[in-house]
């Protein structure tokens, strides 16, 4: 939590998501599946394939992560604990093939008191999620239930903000204002090796309605007091720097860190 951020402040923002499942599902960045690929352990010293792997993925939120790593062949525990978005999540099963969609299970539950026994899984990932938990609770977990040598991995994706209208865009939606100082904060302790990390490009690519609805979808934009007000700023800028086929490149890079468990 940033140091200028109160304590109810957060909690509104780390909730706000529950409501906004299918648009969120609909128009976040998805996760290509060499940055997937790169969590899970590979390539490293005894690798082993993905289809041999058990994966928790903590946060889950509407599955996006969840629904990549089942796609790479990896049997994944779902772990989430807002109702719309495991509600979202379980939807979007039916849309997966059939052998994919049955390596998924979902759970109820938090990252800080996870639902799995002891050293029951492979690999434990939070996509874009790591920052909402409380991290040292969430960090024990993570150890308790993977196995010696498995890995503690997570990833967010970041806008470059310094690419000439995302600028314009951070502005609008008040971000350096709202963001949480530094939300990437991998841990450390005993129970781990230290960070791994690697660099992942990502460009996204919108028309200027899904720009909207994604601005949408940012906690801060959510319970933002004018949140009609700045998203309707923001459709005005989607609309001027749209190129002629309406559509909105969105650059990102997605860096991705890897504890092993000792």
């Amino acid at each position: 939590m940033g140091q200028q951020e109160d304590r109810s402040t957060f909690a509104a923002r780390r909730t706000s998501f529950d409501a906004l499942g299918a648009t969120y599902d609909a128009v976040r960045p998805d996760w290509p599946s060499a940055t997937v690929s790169w969590l899970l352990g590979s390539p490293t010293r005894n690798g082993r394939a993905h289809s041999t792997l058990t994966v928790v993925d903590l946060g889950a939120g509407t599955g996006k992560g969840t629904r990549a790593v089942a796609g790479l062949g990896a049997d994944v525990v779902a772990v989430e604990p807002a109702d719309g978005m495991r509600a979202t999540l379980t939807e979007s099963l039916h849309r997966l093939p059939r052998e994919v969609a049955a390596r998924v299970t979902v759970r109820g539950g938090g990252a800080e008191s996870l639902p799995l026994a002891d050293a029951s899984a492979d690999v434990v990932t939070a996509f874009q999620a790591w920052h909402w938990f409380d991290q040292e609770r969430a960090a024990g977990e993570a150890a308790r239930v993977l196995r010696p040598g498995g890995w503690l991995s997570m990833a967010w994706h970041h806008r470059l903000e310094d690419e000439g209208w995302q600028r314009e865009l951070s502005s609008i939606v008040e971000r350096e204002a709202n963001q949480p100082d530094d939300p990437e904060c991998p841990p450390t302790g005993p129970e781990f090796e230290p960070a791994e990390t690697e660099l992942f490009g990502y460009e996204l690519r919108q028309g200027v309605d899904d720009l909207v609805r994604h601005a949408s979808t940012w906690s801060y934009v959510a319970i933002h007091p004018q949140r009609d007000r700045v998203l309707a700023q923001v459709r005005a800028l989607g609309e001027r720097v749209a190129g002629t086929d309406g559509l909105l490149t969105i650059p990102m890079t997605t860096r991705c860190y890897r504890l092993r468990r000792r």
